[in-house]
Formats: C-alpha cells, sequence, structure tokens
C-alpha cells in the first residue's frame, strides 16, 4: 500500500484517516464493553445490598453511580470520531488526528480506576466493611472520565473547525 501512497495524490491521508477511523471505533467499542462490565458488577452489588437490609441506605449512592456509568458509556459509544467529514489529509490535520489519539489513551487511565474503585467495592462488602466512601470514589472517577469526554469534545470541536 505505501507505493499507492505516492502514485495516488491524497491516498496516503484518506487511508490515514481510515485507519484511524477504525482504531478510534474499535477502541471506543472495548471502552463501552468494559463500561458493561463494570455495569454488570454493580449491578450485583446492588442486588447484594438489597439482600442485607442493614445496607439499604447505600442503595441511593449506588443509584447514583449507575446513572453516571450509564451516561458515560453511552457517551463513549457515542461520541463523535472527530476526523470523518472533510479532511483531506493536510498535515495539520493529520497532526490533529495525532493529537486526538494522545488524548484518548488517558481514557484508558481512567477506565484503570473506574475499575479498581468497583474492584474495591466488591471486596470491601464481601469483607462487611463500610462502602460508602468506596461509592464517592467510584463516582468521582466516573466524573473525572466524564470530564475528560467532555474536554475530547471540545479538541475534536477545534480539529473540526
Amino acid at each position: 500500500m505505501a507505493v499507492l501512497d505516492y502514485i495516488i495524490p491524497g491516498y496516503k491521508g484518506y487511508r490515514e484517516r481510515t485507519q484511524s477511523r477504525a482504531t478510534d471505533r474499535a477502541f471506543r467499542d472495548y471502552l463501552t464493553a468494559k463500561m458493561k462490565e463494570v455495569h454488570d458488577r454493580l449491578e450485583q452489588v446492588k442486588y447484594n445490598i438489597t439482600s442485607d437490609l442493614t445496607k439499604i441506605s447505600l442503595m441511593n449512592d449506588a443509584e447514583n453511580a449507575t446513572m453516571l456509568l450509564t451516561k458515560v458509556r453511552d457517551r463513549l459509544r457515542w461520541s463523535n470520531q472527530g476526523f470523518a467529514g472533510n479532511l483531506f489529509g493536510s498535515k495539520t490535520e493529520t497532526e490533529a488526528i495525532d493529537a486526538i489519539a494522545e488524548f484518548d489513551k488517558k481514557l484508558e487511565e481512567h477506565r484503570e480506576k473506574v475499575f479498581n474503585a468497583i474492584e474495591e467495592i466488591e471486596t470491601k462488602f464481601a469483607e462487611g466493611e463500610n462502602i460508602k466512601p468506596l461509592f464517592m470514589k467510584l463516582t468521582n472517577s466516573l466524573r473525572a472520565l466524564d470530564t475528560h469526554l467532555n474536554d475530547r469534545e471540545n479538541l475534536l470541536r477545534k480539529t473540526i473547525g
């Protein structure tokens, strides 16, 4: 394919954008699946809470976390690619695509924090410890991810123009 980059004007930019779109979609699908996994785990925790009436006061915290998790998961799934549309493969546009890709790498760090938070909730709940502060930790991790998605949208707006 590298030969076509030199033979057909604009082909290299087209190929790079196509690959970037596919990579972006696959990465966001991966993150969405991971957030679905967290959602399922959170639902199990909520079920366990309802099974222990002494912990029922945690249900509001669990529901708040669930609502925010659903919002973040949906945003990941349906967010803009940022380089669809009328980009022509210029050096500036390629650099913008690379900047978005770098920015998106931080999404994995946020995903890891969310995973650690749900893991800690599950472990401490099984040990009979107070998990109320852990729901706050999960919610804060989800808010940070949501804020990162806001920043991503702002970056995309600047890129698209």
